[in-house]
């Protein structure tokens, strides 16, 4: 059985404008804010640019040193958790319905 080739989105210019938006975690802005990669595509391999959220780097260090899940549980506020959530949920009934026609 041959495994499909991953082809992760790399986009350096997406991942420098990250910078500029406020940490999903804290909202803060400034020169601490990079970009976060959540999850891998397995050992060492990052996934892809374009499913990176805007995070101090002090959470993303916390994030490889503890694991992703844990800083995220410990660190994630209420109110981004259930923004994005909603988010989730409104972009599955849009497939939804698309498949519907």
């Amino acid at each position: 059985m041959l495994i499909p080739k991953l082809s992760p989105v790399r986009d350096a210019k997406w991942m420098i404008a990250l910078r500029d938006y406020p940490s999903v975690l804290t909202g803060l802005r400034g020169p601490t804010v990079v970009g976060m990669h959540l999850g891998s595509l397995g050992t060492g391999i990052k996934r892809s640019d374009s499913q990176a959220l805007p995070g101090e780097q002090h959470y993303h260090k916390l994030g490889h040193d503890k694991g992703e899940i844990t800083m995220l549980r410990e660190h994630v506020l209420d109110d981004v958790l259930r923004d994005a959530l909603r988010l989730y949920a409104e972009n599955m009934y849009r497939l939804w319905k698309d498949e519907r026609g």
